[in-house]
C-alpha cells in the first residue's frame, strides 16, 4: 500500500513493492521505498528511492515515514521523498509537453539525472518513435534515390495505419515478435503481397537500427533472426534478343505515346540500367572516349557511393535518338505509363513467345496463388534491365563485366537476379573453357 497523488497527466505514489499481507506478517522488516508512476495508456514506472522503511514506521495514506523519535533519519527520508516528487513532477511535465509518447525507460533516465546517478547531457534529445522516423527521413532527403525515400515514407504510413487498426501507440519498446506477427497480419488484411510486406519490415528494421545507433532506443529485439524480412522468388521474365528486335522494328507511327514508351524501354534493354536511370538519360551526359560515345551517369541507387557508369551508346540507340528525338535521349514519362504502354506493345507484336501462357505463383493477403498469365502481361520497366543482364550472360560475356554495368556487387546477387535455368548456366560454364570438351 502507499499514498497516491493524482496528476493531470499521471499518478505518482510512494510505497513498497510488496503485497500488504506480506508487510503485515513482518511488520518490523525493512523494505525499499519505491516511487511508482503511471501515465498514458497503461504505462508504468517503478524506481527505487534507495531508502528503506517498514510497515510499523510507514504512513500509507501519505507515503511518508512516521514522525517517531526512534527513527533517526525520518526527516532526511521525508525530505528526499518530497524533493524527488517535486523535481520528477516538474521534469515529467516538461518532457511530456515535448514528447507525449515518452517511454518509461526514458523517464527512468530522467530520474537517474535527478538522483545524480548520471550526468545530464544537454545535447541528448528524447524523441518519440515517429519523431525519430521523421528525423531519419529529413536526413535522407536529397541523399538517396527518390524511389527509396518514397518506400521509406510508405513504411511510415503503414505503421501509422497499424496504430489506428490496433488502437495502440507505437514506442521503441513496441517492436518485438508480437509486433512482428501482428504487423504481418495487418498487412495481409490489406491484401499486400508477401514481398511487399517483407520490404516494409526491412524498412522498419532500418528505422530501428538508426534509433539504436543514434542513442534514441536500447531495444534490439528486432535484430532477432526471427524478425526477418520475408521474401519469395517471384515469376519474372526477360525478353530474348529476337523479342527486343521485334520491339525495335514495330511501326508505331500511329501511336506516338506507345512509340515514345518503346524508345525509352529499349534504352534500358541496351544499357542494363534501372528505370530511374534509363528513363532520365540527358544529352549533357553523353561523352566520347576513344571514339566511342557513352552515357556517363551516376546510378541513382548508388549515388551515395558516387559510382559512375559508362553506358556505350549502340547503333540502335543512336537511330532511336536521331530518327524520333532530334538526336537527344527520349524525354522521361511517368513509370506507371511506361509499364502500361510496353505491355500494350508486347500484345500488339502478336509473337507466339509473348502470347504463350506461363504459370505465375505468389503469396498475397496471406494466401498462396497460382494463375496463368500471357508473357506480355509480365513485361514491365524492370524487364529491360533483366533482359540486358540475362542476354549478355547467355552470349558469353564475363559476369564481372556485366556487373560493371548493372551495379550488382556480388555474383550471388547477380545469379539470383537473372532468370537462367540450371541447364543454361551449366552450358554457359562448359562453353567458357572450364572443361576439356
Amino acid at each position: 500500500m502507499s499514498s497516491q497523488i493524482e496528476r493531470s497527466k499521471g499518478t505518482i505514489r510512494f510505497g513498497f513493492n510488496k503485497p500488504l499481507h506480506q508487510l503485515e506478517a513482518e511488520k518490523s522488516k525493512q523494505y525499499l521505498i519505491y516511487l511508482f508512476f503511471s501515465y498514458g495508456r497503461g504505462k508504468r514506472l517503478k524506481y527505487s528511492t534507495g531508502y528503506k522503511s517498514c510497515y510499523n514506521d510507514w504512513i500509507f495514506d501519505k507515503g511518508r515515514v512516521k514522525n517517531k523519535a526512534n527513527i533517526k533519519n525520518k526527516d532526511e527520508v521525508n525530505s528526499e521523498i518530497r524533493k524527488l516528487e517535486d523535481e520528477f513532477t516538474e521534469r515529467f511535465n516538461k518532457v511530456f509537453a515535448e514528447n507525449p509518447h515518452i517511454t518509461p525507460k526514458e523517464l527512468k533516465h530522467q530520474l537517474d539525472i535527478i538522483t545524480g546517478k548520471v550526468n545530464e547531457d544537454p545535447n541528448v534529445q528524447y524523441l518519440a518513435f515517429f519523431e525519430v522516423v521523421d528525423q531519419f527521413l529529413n536526413e535522407k532527403e536529397g541523399r538517396i534515390a527518390n524511389v527509396t525515400l518514397r518506400a521509406y515514407k510508405q513504411a511510415k504510413k503503414h505503421l501509422l495505419g497499424y496504430e489506428k487498426y490496433y488502437r495502440t501507440v507505437l514506442t521503441f519498446d513496441s517492436f518485438n515478435m508480437t509486433f512482428y506477427a501482428k504487423f504481418q497480419k495487418y498487412m495481409e488484411a490489406k491484401e499486400y503481397s508477401l514481398n511487399t510486406i517483407g520490404k516494409h519490415i526491412k524498412t522498419i528494421k532500418t528505422f530501428l537500427n538508426y534509433a539504436v545507433s543514434e542513442g534514441y532506443s536500447q531495444n534490439q529485439r528486432f535484430r532477432s533472426k526471427a524478425f526477418k524480412a520475408v521474401k519469395e522468388i517471384t515469376t519474372e521474365i526477360y525478353l530474348t534478343e529476337e523479342e527486343i528486335q521485334a520491339f525495335y522494328d514495330k511501326d508505331l507511327t500511329k501511336y506516338p505515346k506507345l512509340s515514345h514508351a518503346r524508345d525509352i524501354f529499349l534504352m534500358g534493354c541496351y544499357t542494363g540500367q534501372r528505370v530511374s536511370d534509363y528513363n532520365s538519360f540527358k544529352e549533357d551526359e553523353i561523352e566520347v572516349l576513344n571514339g566511342v560515345s557513352y552515357f556517363k551517369i551516376i546510378q541513382k541507387k548508388n549515388r551515395k557511393r558516387g559510382r559512375k557508369v559508362l553506358c556505350p551508346i549502340t547503333k540502335e540507340m543512336w537511330h532511336i535518338m536521331n530518327s524520333r528525338h532530334e538526336g537527344k535521349p527520349p524525354k522521361r514519362i511517368p513509370d506507371k505509363d511506361l509499364n502500361d504502354y510496353i505491355k500494350q506493345i508486347g500484345q500488339m507484336l502478336e509473337l507466339d513467345s509473348l502470347n504463350r501462357e506461363i504459370k505465375v505463383e505468389y503469396t498475397k493477403g496471406g494466401k498462396f496463388h497460382s494463375i496463368k498469365e500471357n508473357r506480355y502481361n509480365l513485361i514491365k520497366s524492370h524487364t529491360a534491365r533483366r533482359s540486358f543482364a540475362t542476354n549478355k550472360y547467355k552470349a558469353g560475356m564475363n559476369v564481372y563485366d556485366i556487373m560493371l554495368f548493372t551495379g550488382h556487387t556480388t555474383e550471388k546477387e547477380f545469379y539470383k537476379y537473372i532468370r537462367i535455368k540450371d541447364e543454361e548456366r551449366a552450358s554457359h560454364i562448359a562453353q567458357n573453357g572450364f572443361f576439356n570438351i
